[in-house]
């Protein structure tokens, strides 16, 4: 650990968790009426029977088997499930007092007397075909109770009716509606391009490709009057001997990590090569969602195999999905596009379109309960 840091107690973490009441005689997610009656137990574990994110997530109720069955998709874990989770397996909190990412970045910089200038020559070499990213910052081999404790009121109200859904089958992916997978999709790195002015970290999707461009070059961010929202945002950085530290801000709030953010999200992040591994971390400051900044690690591994055919590919989502559906042949054989109103229009300028989802999803999962009901 570094002079200037300092470690935050991992306590602060164990907040809200009601352990006072039976477990077995308290609603759970999965015997709930009404999620959001159910506030005060967000932050217990036993509401989730113990499940993490990705065991919600691989169940999915199945009514014809009478809502116990193993679930709708082969594999799937039966619905309502003891889970594995254990609080604290893994510290979701950042381990430094930095209370922006500006801070944090500004006191690497300082730490590492402005950078290190390198020439083509000393310039790190991160050469090769990798695979990784964020490890646990979907909260890992913890509890959801433990996901739900690091998020604002507002944003984990949000997170317990995403995850109610995971175990519904009732899932919300970008990718299905041909809309980008967000800053964290391009975390997942496949190629490192390194200069001694910029590094393009750059991966593809089967539906899309991604690339940041990371100034080197000491010139700073754009000034205020012409930052707005990206996809990937906007990344500066410096290298600190043989370690690349970024700093980005002007992220468009989306989805991703560890659960939805805002446009005020920034980023710090700091990789260093360690033979066939890039090892790293990020720390999320987003004061909107998060009760303190959230922290994980990041690892790449170097993969042997160089076949022609693993090189990536440039992808469109249009490849697997077909065109939009806004767009379409009318009774009069000329391109048209649904509007507002239509039954099939979806709103691109929607800022929070899988709330839309999850809303409509709710009101239609509830009618549907209405007429199978579990036995």
């Amino acid at each position: 650990m570094r002079a200037h840091l300092t470690i935050a107690p991992a306590a602060v973490l164990l907040v809200g968790l009601s352990l006072a009441v039976p477990a077995a005689a308290q609603t759970t997610l999965f015997t709930t009426t009404d999620f959001r009656q159910d506030r005060e137990r967000w932050t217990d574990p036993a509401y989730y029977r113990n499940n993490t994110v990705a065991q919600l997530r691989g169940m999915a109720i199945d009514f014809d088997s009478g809502g116990r069955g193993t679930g709708q998709e082969a594999g799937a874990r039966a619905y309502g499930s003891e889970g594995t989770g254990k609080v604290g397996a893994l510290e979701l909190g950042t381990p430094y007092l930095f209370k922006t990412a500006s801070e944090h970045y500004e006191a690497w910089l300082k730490q590492a007397r402005g950078g290190t200038r390198h020439t083509k020559d000393t310039i790190p070499d991160w050469r090769g075909r990798w695979a990784g990213g964020p490890i646990g910052l979907n909260g890992g081999p913890n509890p959801a109770s433990s996901v739900a404790a690091m998020l604002t009121p507002q944003y984990r109200e949000y997170f317990v009716q995403e995850v109610k859904a995971y175990t519904e089958g009732r899932i919300w992916s970008p990718g299905s509606f041909c809309l980008p997978g967000g800053f964290f999709a391009a975390l997942e790195a496949e190629e490192f391009i390194v200069t001694p002015e910029r590094v393009w970290i750059l991966a593809a999707g089967n539906g899309q490709n991604y690339i940041r461009w990371i100034y080197t070059d000491g010139g700073g961010h754009s000034p205020k009057d012409a930052e707005f929202p990206k996809w990937h945002g906007e990344s500066i950085g410096f290298w600190d001997g043989a370690a690349l530290v970024i700093h980005t801000n002007q992220i468009r709030g989306w989805k991703g990590g560890l659960s939805e953010f805002t446009d005020g999200l920034e980023t710090v992040e700091r990789y260093r090569r360690a033979g066939d591994r890039i090892e790293g971390e990020i720390t999320l400051y987003d004061p909107d969602v998060f009760v303190r900044p959230v922290h994980a690690k990041v690892r790449y591994e170097r993969d042997p195999e160089a076949r022609p055919e693993l090189r990536p590919l440039y992808n469109t989502c249009t490849d697997t999905n077909g065109p939009s559906s806004m767009v379409y042949m009318d009774e009069r054989g000329i391109l048209n596009e649904r509007l507002p109103g239509d039954p099939l229009y979806w709103d691109a300028t929607n800022p929070r379109p899988w709330g839309t989802y999850l809303n409509d999803s709710d009101r239609r999962y509830e009618q549907y309960r209405k007429k199978t009901p579990r036995r």
